[in-house]
């Protein structure tokens, strides 16, 4: 049995043929690769405004914490000035009135920078294209760095090891007593017994001391004594008070850093 084939016949394309469809793949490959970028930068864009927002509450954290910090080294700053002019112009030093204005609490900066760095860990950072943006942005997270190892590092470690133990030489008894007796009360972080001159702080002298009612337990130097302690005091005190402006200065500074960024994004967000 004879099988008939059906013929076929052979299409040649024309090369404008083949020229159109190359046209119509490169288009479509385009337009995805186009669409795909398009898309990266709507979620990049996206996601640096959600950082952003984030970062603008960081910032105003630490605004707040560095007003109150402020505030608060300014009246230990007028304390060492009173201590400093009296020690300076006295020729008899009553160590106890001394003492009132020689706190040995500090207050520390900590910066509240979760959101940047949580932002240069993951390299987030590339999502801001606003190069004067990411320039504030930098300005003010080194701004704030630097004010926290003034207070931290600078600051913290020269008041709990150097200044506490300098004023912890010459404190009178009764003075060591009541500050122990307010850091038990949990109302101020003050020399313990460790380091207020050695003296033995028992229950039975916290209580006496506790019911002085204004008893002020005179303990004056007069003569080389009077000397011996303005020696031992006032480089220990001014170093102290340097530390404590120099701290300040700073964290005016990342201050300054933080509201030039939060007024820079709120511009840009009108």
């Amino acid at each position: 049995m004879e099988v008939h084939h059906p013929h076929h016949p052979n299409h040649k394309k024309k090369w404008n043929e083949y020229l159109l469809e190359f046209l119509m793949l490169f288009f479509a490959v385009t337009l995805g690769f186009v669409a795909e970028n398009y898309r990266d930068v709507y979620i990049e864009k996206e996601r640096a405004h959600e950082l952003i927002i984030q970062l603008k509450t960081d910032i105003n954290n630490n605004i707040h914490l560095i007003d109150s910090v402020v505030n608060r080294d300014k009246l230990i700053g007028q304390k060492f000035d009173s201590a400093m002019v009296y020690l300076v112009t006295s020729t008899t030093i009553d160590t106890d009135s001394l003492y009132q204005n020689l706190p040995s609490n500090i207050y520390r900066f900590l910066s509240k920078n979760d959101i940047y760095n949580q932002m240069k860990s993951s390299g987030s950072l590339r999502y801001i294209k606003d190069e004067i943006l990411l320039d504030k942005i930098l300005n003010y997270a080194s701004a704030c760095l630097s004010a926290e190892t003034r207070s931290s590092d600078m600051e913290g470690d020269f008041v709990l090891k150097e200044y506490n133990n300098a004023i912890g030489a010459w404190m009178p008894r009764t003075e060591a007593v009541r500050r122990y007796v307010r850091d038990r009360k949990g109302r101020e972080n003050t020399i313990g017994k460790e380091n207020a001159s050695l003296i033995l702080v028992t229950d039975e002298s916290i209580n006496f001391i506790s019911q002085l009612n204004g008893y002020k337990e005179t303990n004056l130097y007069q003569g080389p004594k009077a000397q011996l302690l303005k020696s031992a005091l006032l480089p220990i005190i001014t170093r102290r008070y340097g530390l404590l402006v120099n701290t300040v200065r700073f964290m005016g500074r990342a201050k300054e850093s933080g509201l030039d960024l939060l007024a820079y994004i709120e511009t840009n967000e009108k």
